[in-house]
């Protein structure tokens, strides 16, 4: 058994690291609590944005507009977004696997994947793996600012209508509950398969629920599109960095608190093993200046 001061110093560096790791809980449960709020307070909103979103997708005459087409150009984009910080288990492996699916199939396809990534430790763990993102984010922070997410919806938007951009679409950590959060792609643009998967997640719309007339656009439908679109692309891209924070503050939580009551654990062990040599050290000292005492007798 090792001495009382070397139990001692170990019990004290594990009280350490118990502090450490319950402060990270805290914290995270502070952010967690923070950005749960803000995502229950505009779930309306995007209810809303994806019914006015399906019903400029589904007039009886189409609409002719560039973000209503299909591109042919061969290239796609993926917007991976890992998490800021380390210490929440499997999270940005799980990013990364779903990266390499999403590398697998264009190159089974024969298109041209264009990765792009925030300065995290995702990135890292890319080009520990040979993969160089096209465009690192080096400015964005945990939940980009109304401009940074405006800029980014606009960049893809552009390449898009331009025609040099054929799929764009996020990977990120979709936030189901404190207890299971999964790695998925959601699909940006096309701006039809955005809001076909929008009006499914949150609020169902059955087209046989709702009655309206002709629309009469002011101003004209395409610029009304493309606002919309603009609109559209920015909030569920929040949406997503939203996830994805929930998500890793959530993982954190949970693999701090695991960890703490871990050290809490082993210090009560240690505690018991201090105690224990404790004690047998005083027998000894008492039995030495017993046996001493009976010399001198």
């Amino acid at each position: 058994m090792a001495g009382t001061r070397q139990i001692f110093q170990h019990r004290k560096a594990v009280d350490s690291i118990r502090r450490i790791t319950r402060t990270m809980e805290m914290i995270s449960i502070a952010r967690y609590k923070s950005y749960y709020d803000r995502m229950s307070a505009i779930v309306e909103y995007h209810d809303a944005l994806a019914m006015a979103g399906f019903l400029l997708v589904t007039p009886q005459q189409p609409i002719d507009h560039p973000l209503l087409k299909e591109n042919s150009s061969g290239t796609s984009a993926i917007l991976a977004i890992g998490a800021k910080k380390g210490f929440c288990g499997p999270y940005n492996d799980s990013i990364y696997q779903l990266v390499e699916v999403h590398i697998s199939q264009a190159k089974d396809q024969g298109r041209k994947l264009d990765i792009y990534v925030l300065d995290r430790k995702l990135n890292h763990l890319l080009n520990s793996h040979g993969i160089q993102p096209t465009k690192t984010y080096r400015d964005l922070a945990e939940m980009p600012s109304d401009k940074q997410l405006d800029d980014i919806a606009q960049e893809f938007l552009q390449k898009y209508m331009l025609g040099e951009l054929d799929h764009f679409g996020i990977v990120y950590m979709r936030f189901h509950s404190v207890s299971r959060q999964q790695a998925q792609s959601l699909t940006i643009l096309p701006l039809t398969e955005l809001i076909d998967d929008l009006t499914t997640r949150a609020k169902v719309i059955w087209p046989w629920d709702l009655s309206f007339e002709d629309f009469d656009f002011s101003p004209s439908a395409p610029g009304i599109i493309e606002g919309l679109a603009k609109m559209i692309t920015r909030s569920f891209i929040q949406n997503c960095f939203m996830d994805a924070a929930l998500s890793e503050h959530a993982a954190r939580m949970v693999a701090m608190k695991n960890a703490t009551e871990n050290a809490e654990d082993m210090i009560t062990q240690l505690t018991a093993d201090y105690n224990r040599a404790r004690q047998n050290q005083i027998t000894r000292e008492l039995l030495d200046i017993i046996g001493g005492t009976g010399v001198l007798g």
